[in-house]
């Protein structure tokens, strides 16, 4: 009998050994599962598992719908202040985006498109460019990808210790949610259908406006919408924009390139004079004087300058309606206060050798308006639209031989005044210009009495925004 029970014993024993032996591992097969595997955040176009315990976020920092899925997240050091920012997005949109940040952040779209010349990182699930580089003094890791078929743009941007182990946690709890339906991008700049237009005439009072198309040999692709500037000079035409000053040649209504002239500063604002010499200026830029290529005047402590044709004085100005009116003599420079008080707020300031036109909000809260003063500083004229009312947003304006001319950005008109202020009428960009929808950079007159204007369009394909130009005549 104890031998029997012994076996059975035995028995049940070596059972239960191997029941324990076949016992699956405790592990869920989902790895966003699981309360030690951290919480989920499961998006519209992403899911997201992290640790609520290091990372934080707001509710308003949040956001998820149908195209758009975005979160910004922290690891705090304190109450208003962060170890790491950390931005997650994706994005059912244009590649315009995408091709933004390659210009941003300093890669070749050709090489990027045509040459695969970088290094891409899987993030998510995504193939991503990387980039390290600084946000406002703060160390910054980027990563953005475009996913042509999902027509979807990723990105991600991590601002403070992005070395911390605790991003590297975070990232590879990241999923982007990815549906391929058959989009495909609009072309890359080099293979798009570059911008041309035809001559047009439209009538505005009893003024007969021409246009004519004036055709970069090259076409001028830019991904800044507002920021050029233009000089003439003879048959030099100056392009002030996109971080570089170049120089054309204009022959037979074409722009042939000649090269860059070299500026060290930020600048914004360039003039010409009639000795053949350009006025650039810039906030917290010293003013320059170049010609032939070389700078050979330099005056400190100016901001934007906008310098009469003869090049002896200009306006040294910002936003505030208190300026200063500088005259240049030789090497010297003298200032003086100069105000504008029906004027709260300045948005762009012109001068000619009769009149100063400042454009900006009335401080009687009647609008944008360009208020036309003499030199001394009186107000001589308003300019304003058919009710006297507000305008767009005048961005270039000048006298003309029966009044006054502007470019109105916002409202992409042309528009005439006669010489009392009068408001005449108004030329829509597309009857002029052919353009769909513009902005008007800047313009200047020429020694044939023609308006030079510029203004950026995006291309009918939308393989690119373009900078264009057009002479203007008949006004």
């Amino acid at each position: 009998m104890k031998k029997v029970l012994a076996l059975i014993l035995l028995t049940v024993l070596v059972l239960s050994l191997a029941a324990c032996g076949n016992k699956p591992e405790n592990k869920p097969t989902d790895p966003n599962q699981g309360a030690a595997e951290g919480s989920v955040l499961d998006a519209a176009l992403w899911s997201l598992r992290y640790d609520e315990s290091v990372w934080t976020y707001e509710e308003d920092d949040f956001t998820d719908d149908e195209e758009y899925s975005g979160i910004t997240l922290t690891i705090p050091d304190g109450e208003e202040s962060y170890i790491v920012n950390a931005e997650i997005s994706a994005v059912i949109d244009t590649p315009e985006d995408f091709r933004g940040y390659l210009d941003s952040y300093g890669f070749d779209a050709y090489e990027y498109a045509e040459n695969n010349a970088y290094e891409l990182t899987a993030i998510g699930g995504v193939d991503c460019l990387k980039q390290e580089g600084n946000y406002w003094g703060e160390p910054c890791l980027r990563y953005f990808g475009r996913v042509e078929n999902a027509n979807t743009t990723v990105f991600i941007e991590i601002i403070g210790e992005y070395e911390d182990q605790r991003v590297n946690d975070l990232l590879s709890g990241l999923s982007f949610k990815i549906t391929d339906i058959g989009n495909v991008d609009c072309p890359w700049p080099w293979n798009g259908e570059a911008f041309s237009a035809e001559d047009a005439t439209v009538s505005v009072g009893s003024k007969k406006i021409n246009s004519q198309w004036i055709a970069f040999e090259e076409s001028f692709v830019t991904a800044e919408t507002f920021d050029h500037q233009v000089a003439v000079v003879g048959n030099n035409v100056y392009i002030l924009g996109d971080d570089a000053l170049k120089q054309y040649s204009m022959s037979n209504n074409k722009l042939t390139y000649v090269k860059d002239i070299e500026l060290d500063g930020d600048y914004e604002y360039i003039t010409s004079a009639k000795d053949g010499s350009l006025w650039v200026s810039g906030l917290s830029e010293d003013l320059l004087n170049v010609k032939d290529g070389a700078v050979v005047k330099t005056f400190e402590d100016t901001d934007n300058v906008a310098m009469n044709y003869g090049g002896t004085w200009g306006i040294n100005w910002f936003s505030s309606s208190e300026c200063e009116k500088i005259t240049v003599s030789g090497d010297a420079l003298t200032r003086e206060a100069i105000t504008f008080p029906e004027v709260d707020t300045i948005s762009e300031l012109f001068v000619d050798d009769d009149y100063i036109y400042v454009c900006g909000n009335a401080v009687d809260e009647s609008g944008h308006k360009v208020f036309v003063y003499d030199t001394a500083g009186t107000l001589k004229l308003t300019l304003a639209d058919e009710e006297g009312e507000s305008l767009g947003s005048i961005t270039y304006v000048t006298k003309t031989s029966d009044g006054f001319i502007g470019l109105d950005g916002n409202m992409r008109d042309v528009v005439l005044w006669n010489k009392d202020g009068t408001f005449v009428g108004t030329a829509e960009d597309g009857d002029l210009f052919s353009t769909n929808y513009p902005w008007f950079c800047d313009g200047t007159l020429t020694s044939d009495n023609s308006l030079f204007v510029i203004m950026t369009e995006e291309r009918a394909d939308e393989s690119a925004m373009e900078l264009v130009a057009f002479k203007l005549s008949g006004f």
